[in-house]
């Protein structure tokens, strides 16, 4: 299987690729494969992972635990071995050296409704952004990948906008005041944590206003702030907020003043 316009970091990304993507072509239920991360966006270095995603039917992505077994013998017989299995479903595998990372969805996204501050730290956006805009669509069957690709683009719903967006505000704002209240308790540690949950909040909650989807909160920042966001200064801004931070109450609050300085003025925007 060749893929065209995918550009190889390395040689060795090309066989395990095409034999998984033959492999789950036939795979019962799957009407969709596509390549995610690094290697799709053309980032990729030799010691890379591959991400794949397999999209099946409900039926089909129930039945997966049950067949684990199985799988691992297929992988077995394309010189693969499942490196790690959580909640029944394996997920990385290794090929001759490669790891090769394969995620399993019905195509059913949500964000999380939680009665709480968290209701808006899920991965909802990100998800969309991986499997609809930063992807590369290795096979599909029935048009139905296409289909979901117009519910979520260019961008979802306004009213989830905008109940997405007062739900980040919210929970920004009791991010830094833990972040305060921690730290004139005495606890540098946790109070240095919930800033940083803080920070990626503020991106979330940037990406939802300016109607673009993330590819993550922590990595990728510089790509992002500058060919995604178009905001090249953000990116160094963001890093004036950890960097050089004392753990003292007046160095955290000093860092929570710039993150929350910097909230107010792209928020306004």
């Amino acid at each position: 299987m060749s893929i065209p316009h995918l550009r190889y970091s390395h040689e060795s990304f090309k066989k395990p690729l095409a034999d998984l993507v033959d492999y789950f072509k036939g795979y019962p239920g799957v009407y969709a494969i596509v390549l995610t991360g690094s290697l799709a966006r053309a980032k990729a270095v030799k010691e890379s992972c591959i991400d794949l995603f397999i999209f099946l039917c409900e039926e089909e992505y129930k039945a997966l635990q049950s067949t684990v077994k199985s799988r691992a013998e297929a992988y077995s017989r394309l010189n693969g071995q499942v490196c790690y299995c959580k909640d029944g479903v394996e997920g990385g595998k290794a090929f001759e050296g490669v790891r090769i990372d394969v995620g399993f969805t019905d195509g059913k996204f949500s964000p999380c409704r939680e009665n709480s501050f968290d209701i808006t730290r899920d991965e909802f956006e990100t998800t969309i952004g991986n499997l609809f805009v930063y992807s590369i669509l290795l096979f599909q069957r029935n048009g139905h990948h296409q289909q979901l690709k117009k519910k979520y683009l260019p961008f979802y719903g306004e009213g989830l906008r905008k109940a997405r967006l007062n739900g980040t505000a919210k929970e920004f704002g009791y991010k830094i005041w833990k972040t305060r209240w921690l730290a004139k308790r005495g606890e540098p540690f946790a109070a240095l944590c919930t800033l940083l949950e803080a920070h990626q909040i503020f991106l979330q909650h940037i990406f939802i206003r300016e109607r673009k989807y993330p590819i993550d909160y922590t990595k990728w920042l510089k790509e992002q702030c500058s060919e995604i966001l178009r905001m090249p200064a953000l990116y160094h801004e963001l890093l004036s907020v950890i960097s050089g931070i004392e753990l003292t109450e007046k160095g955290i609050q000093e860092k929570s003043n710039l993150l929350e300085n910097l909230y107010v003025q792209y928020a306004a925007r």
